[in-house]
């Protein structure tokens, strides 16, 4: 009888974590988190339970079903509400009835009742907001109330004491097992919680970096042209005087701008419509703009293609994604050189771009692409972050190797044009 018990509480026990728990890990990450919807998938996914629970139950004395069909029901009323709870009761009266009548229906119809009522009223009375109010709320509702209620049927000579001993005993491993299971759907939710907490202390400590970033940047040519347009108040300038400062202030309004373009491009690329792009046309366009920032940085760039390759994608973004990271190897290879290779890898194209910089930790690698990040000493970031971004947009991947003191390796994966 023993080993009976054992196995059908264990049974009983992987029939409350299966569906119960599978709720609160699958729903509570991915589905909503309040209203109607919510109260009824918890609903079915409890009545799947409590069904299970009473369908392979531990008989004892032939009357008395024993299971954990009560579980379901707390966490119905716990996490459900008195409604919620009030169906899976019914369901539970309903099919405790259809395994047969007798004085085990009524007693076990009675303890149900009892357990629902009191643990409803304790929850609308003290508001179970931590687990120790919980646990008291359990401790009272659903072991000593109903112990409570076995003792006056002893009195009463409904139970002989040999009954009553078991079936205490058994209320007293179904407290623990109500306790243990609530304890792991709280250690989940509140798992979820955290997790979605630092999600979103991430996002914010995102957007004030990038915000810092562009900010400090926006501030420096702003200043300038302030100082300028000062300057202008100035009756007695020199016409040539005043065209070249005008053409100061331009330039720097003209940097302004394209910061807040970076920024804008890294926070929604605008691929409006995907065409195929020539590489071979696409990459002597962007090598022709850089050779004589090259040039003047000392620094020997080259570029070596298969003919005929072509990807999808945006002709303007694509450049500019070659171009932030082209430039930033350039400026990290000075009296160096940096090669820019296209080939063919089974049905995708690299593009691999290497220098012979300074190269890059495992740690900078890490955090290349992030806000408010670069390895230049007045470099914000933007520029990587914005190639990054746009190469995702096109349905690319960059990968990034690099040695200290050696130079660096970008690999960008792009799908073939079809």
């Amino acid at each position: 009888m023993l080993a009976q018990s054992l196995q059908s509480i264990m049974g009983n026990f992987m029939f409350i974590c299966i569906p119960s728990i599978l709720y609160f890990v699958l729903w509570t990450k991915y589905g909503e988190k309040t209203g109607k919807v919510s109260k009824i998938v918890l609903f079915l996914f409890l009545s799947i339970t409590l069904l299970l629970c009473m369908s392979f139950p531990f008989q004892y004395e032939e009357r008395y079903f024993l299971d954990f069909r009560l579980i379901p029901l707390v966490l119905g009323i716990l996490y459900g509400g008195p409604w919620v709870g009030a169906a899976l009761l019914a369901i539970l009266i309903t099919y405790r009835y259809m395994m047969g009548s007798g004085d085990g229906l009524y007693f076990a119809s009675i303890a149900a009742v009892v357990e629902y009522a009191g643990l409803v009223v304790i929850s609308i009375k003290f508001r179970l907001n931590t687990l120790k109010k919980t646990f008291k709320a359990l401790l009272i509702s659903v072991a000593l109330i109903p112990i409570a209620l076995k003792l006056i049927w002893l009195c009463l000579d409904y139970i002989t004491f040999k009954q009553t001993v078991y079936l205490v005993s058994f209320k007293v491993i179904e407290f623990f097992a109500i306790c243990i299971t609530v304890y792991l759907v709280e250690f989940v939710s509140s798992h979820f919680k955290i997790q979605m907490e630092l999600q979103q202390i991430e996002k914010m400590r995102v957007i004030s970096q990038i915000a810092a970033s562009v900010s400090h940047e926006i501030r420096n040519p702003l200043t300038t042209v302030k100082g300028l347009l000062q300057l202008f108040r100035e009756k007695d300038l020199p016409s040539d005087k005043r065209e070249n400062l005008t053409e100061v202030a331009l330039h720097e309004l003209s940097t302004a701008i394209n910061i807040i373009s970076d920024y804008l491009t890294f926070a929604k690329p605008q691929i409006a419509r995907m065409i195929p792009l020539e590489l071979t046309s696409e990459l002597q366009q962007v090598v022709s703009m850089l050779t004589p920032y090259a040039n003047m940085r000392q620094v020997s760039l080259t570029v070596g293609l298969d003919t005929g390759l072509s990807i999808l994608g945006d002709s303007q973004q694509f450049r500019q994604s070659l171009i932030n990271l082209v430039k930033n190897c350039i400026e990290a290879s000075s009296n160096g050189s940096v090669d820019v290779t296209v080939l063919m890898r089974g049905n995708d194209v690299v593009i691999r771009i290497r220098d012979t910089g300074c190269g890059m930790t495992a740690d900078q690698i890490q955090r290349l692409g992030t806000p408010y990040y670069s390895t230049k000493e007045k470099g914000t970031g933007l520029g990587t972050m914005v190639a990054f971004s746009i190469i995702k947009a096109m349905n690319g991947t960059v990968q990034v190797k690099s040695e200290v003191n050696k130079g660096s390796l970008f690999e960008i994966t792009y799908p073939i044009a079809t």
